[in-house]
Order: C-alpha cells, then sequence, then structure tokens
C-alpha cells in the first residue's frame, strides 16, 4: 500500500491501532454526519464506522486509492467515497463533524475552508503537525488562531509520534479538537474585510499598534497602543477592526 503514497499529496499513513482507536473515541456519539478527509487506507475510516453514522462521506484526492477504497467499504452504504481536491470541494450539506489527518502542507488552507462553511460542523476532529497545532493554541494572537479563533473553541488532546506513520515524516503530529461558538465572533458580511485586516496587521506584527493604526486615529480608550498586535486578546483586535471599518 505504501508505494502509492505521493509526496505532492503529503500522504503518511497513521498505523498505531492505539492512536487510531484514541482518536475515534474522541467521536461522542453514535449517528453522526461525518466526513473525512484524506482517509488513504482508510485505517482512521474502520474505526469510525464503530459509531454508526448516519452518514460518511470521505473524501479523497489521490485517484489510485480509491479503487482500494471502493473494494474495502462496498458493503457500507452509509459510506459516500468522493475523488477530489477538498480546497475544490463545495461543502454543501449540513455536517455534523469533520474528521481528518490533515496534509501538512495544506493544513491551514483545509482548516479555513471549513471555517467559511455557509454551514460550519459543530465539531472538528483534526491532526495537525505539531508545530501548527502549536500555533492554533499559542495565547498569543497570530494571523491564523485569530481567524479559527472567531468561529471555533481550540482544545488540545494528544501528541502523536511520528514514528506511528508510513512513512515516518520529519516532525511529530498533534491532535486537536475544535468546538463551534454558539455564536461565531464574525458577522458574514465583516469576514472578507477582516482577512485583509489582520493580513495587513501581522504583516508588521513586531510594530506597535500606535504605529500600525496611525493613519486610522482610531478612538480606542480601553486599549494600550504600545502594545504589538500579537499581544491583543481576540475581543480587542475586533474591536479595533470595528472602530476602522465600521
Amino acid at each position: 500500500m505504501y508505494e502509492l503514497l505521493k509526496k505532492k499529496y503529503g500522504q503518511n499513513f497513521l498505523i498505531d491501532k492505539n492512536i487510531l482507536i484514541k482518536i475515534s473515541n474522541l467521536i461522542l456519539k453514535n449517528n453522526l454526519k461525518i466526513i473525512e478527509i484524506g482517509p488513504g487506507d482508510g485505517k482512521l475510516t474502520d474505526f469510525i464506522l464503530k459509531y454508526k453514522p448516519k452518514e460518511l462521506k470521505i473524501i479523497e484526492i489521490d485517484n489510485d486509492l480509491i479503487p482500494f477504497l471502493d473494494l474495502k467499504f462496498k458493503d457500507y452504504e452509509c459510506i459516500t467515497i468522493i475523488n477530489a481536491d477538498v480546497l475544490n470541494y463545495d461543502f454543501i450539506d449540513k455536517t455534523d463533524l469533520i474528521i481528518s489527518n490533515l496534509p501538512f502542507n495544506i493544513s491551514s488552507q483545509i482548516l479555513i475552508k471549513i471555517c467559511l462553511m455557509k454551514q460550519p460542523p459543530i465539531n472538528l476532529i483534526l491532526m495537525f503537525q505539531k508545530e501548527f497545532a502549536q500555533r492554533l493554541l499559542d495565547k498569543k494572537m497570530n494571523s491564523l488562531n485569530a481567524l479559527v479563533g472567531c468561529f471555533y473553541d481550540i482544545n488540545f488532546k494528544f501528541n502523536i509520534s511520528k514514528n506511528c506513520f508510513r512513512p515516518i515524516p520529519k516532525v511529530d503530529s498533534a491532535v486537536l479538537s475544535f468546538n463551534k461558538k454558539e455564536s461565531p465572533l464574525l458577522k458574514i458580511n465583516e469576514i472578507n474585510k477582516f482577512i485583509e485586516f489582520k493580513r495587513n496587521l501581522f504583516s508588521y506584527k513586531r510594530k506597535t499598534l500606535k504605529n500600525l493604526l496611525k493613519s486610522y486615529k482610531p478612538i480606542i480608550q480601553e486599549i494600550d497602543l504600545k502594545k504589538r498586535v500579537e499581544d491583543l486578546t481576540l475581543k480587542q483586535l475586533l474591536k479595533i477592526f470595528r472602530e476602522i471599518n465600521f
């Protein structure tokens, strides 16, 4: 099976049964509508099926893996196998959970795409390169956790040694869970402006807010403009954003 792996897709198969069980145990109930991104050889899919999903869509970009997956899961009526690039896939139907060992090279793009879905899932269980996971969990604000934090509460679950994968990657991984906020912190009409705003701000993250925002002259009484953008809370960042844009 491993000879089918392609570097261009960032494929590394998780082979440790105990870790696969540990990940699937994060699924809290049966009868969910689930999407699995990048099932690979279907090892995690096997454990997801133990939770009797109402619907399980598995999205796999690699054409060579589709016949294998079709054969392996041919007796499961709940499974739909989709041969597609998830970055081009249109998430139309409402989903309860997305679960994935995300390809390292496009983790950020996929996560942002999920956040910006018309109906984001209630929960996410996602595996990332450990360094990437640390960016999401960082107490200091950054361009990534600023956006994701508007839609989801992020929780660390556990680390995974690189030795649990084949082929063995260069770095360890981490599993995070995401719980959708009851109300997103951004309105639909704010999203594109906020993405541009944070991109500009974090391009100069070492500058103080006073220097970054001097052309805007915002009236923000309770925020210390001697701070850098990375020292703000998400609430403060959104306050500045709205003072400037609305």
